[in-house]
């Protein structure tokens, strides 16, 4: 019985040497996991061709950080994910469905300038083999293709519109404010410039101060909309430009940190249109603020 005793007790410590050489390793292995928690982000990698994109249905205050892995002619590339807390760039998936996207191009990703390995020749497939946050209360679940996504971010952003009447249409534009476009203002010229709704609203104002105040009326010499399958508006160019001329104002109604307000009226006129422009209510609501040029 003694021998017996002792035999199981070697066995015993057998294992337990087994165990624990198992788990020194475990850190190792642990690189390779993809991190479980209460919440799930759905997650997944695509290569257009292009540059690598990773694909998330969430914005989340916590870094994320994963490993695609890149397959090339048999051969493998372990590509860094870093992206930082309450990162977002939102793709527009359907309706008013979303995706968090980080790109990145072998050379720099949405944050990253440098210190990324370079991906070069043509890509087999590409897989994200380990992701994880300092909070872990996120998990993550890897999806594959583009249609297996169960859930979408819907953005509780700001929606930026503009809105007019033409003569005798009623005009309006309305999207998120980190899609709707940008207005920028020119150090050199000194001049506003409004691309706003893929550039389906257009404006270009005289020479005003920067940045913008509250109580500020600006003339408006350019103003060129896309309406009903047509554009109306033209800028004065050309040997017709003399016949061309607008005594459109806007003046700004509201300014935050991060947004502002304006209401514009007056009317546009183009030798190459068949009818002056009357533009009356025009309310611009929520437009970011500009960026400087």
């Amino acid at each position: 019985m003694k021998n017996h005793f002792i035999l199981i007790q070697i066995i015993a410590m057998f294992a337990l040497a087994i165990f624990f050489s198992e788990c020194e390793k475990d850190p190792a292995a642990s690189a390779n996991k993809i991190q479980q928690g209460n919440t799930t982000i759905e997650m997944n990698a695509i290569y257009t061709g292009y540059y690598l994109q990773v694909r998330y249905n969430n914005v989340i205050d916590a870094a994320i950080h994963a490993t695609v892995r890149v397959y090339q002619n048999g051969k493998t590339m372990d590509a860094p994910v870093n992206i930082p807390a309450g990162y977002q760039s939102l793709q527009n998936w359907m309706d008013d469905d979303y995706l968090n996207v980080w790109n990145y191009n072998g050379y720099y990703d949405s944050i990253s300038t440098n210190g990324l390995p370079v991906i070069t020749g043509r890509v087999d497939s590409v897989k994200i083999i380990a992701v994880s946050s300092p909070d872990k209360e996120y998990g993550f679940k890897i999806i594959g293709g583009n249609i297996d996504w169960s859930s979408f971010y819907h953005p509780a952003d700001l929606k930026t519109t503009v809105s007019f009447i033409s003569n005798k249409d009623t005009v309006l534009y309305s999207d998120y404010d980190f899609s709707s476009g940008a207005v920028f203002y020119n150090n050199t010229s000194k001049m506003y410039r409004f691309g706003l709704f893929n550039m389906t609203y257009q404006m270009v104002s005289g020479i005003a101060n920067y940045p913008l105040q509250q109580g500020i009326t600006m003339d408006v010499p350019l103003f060129i909309y896309f309406w009903n399958g047509r554009n109306y508006g033209l800028p004065p160019e050309g040997p017709l430009a003399g016949t061309n001329g607008s005594t459109l104002q806007l003046t700004i109604t509201k300014v935050s940190a991060t947004h502002f307000d304006a209401a514009f009226s007056g009317k546009v006129w183009a030798s190459r249109l068949a009818d002056t422009l009357f533009i009356s209510e025009g309310e611009i609501k929520n437009a970011l603020l500009p960026v400087v040029e």
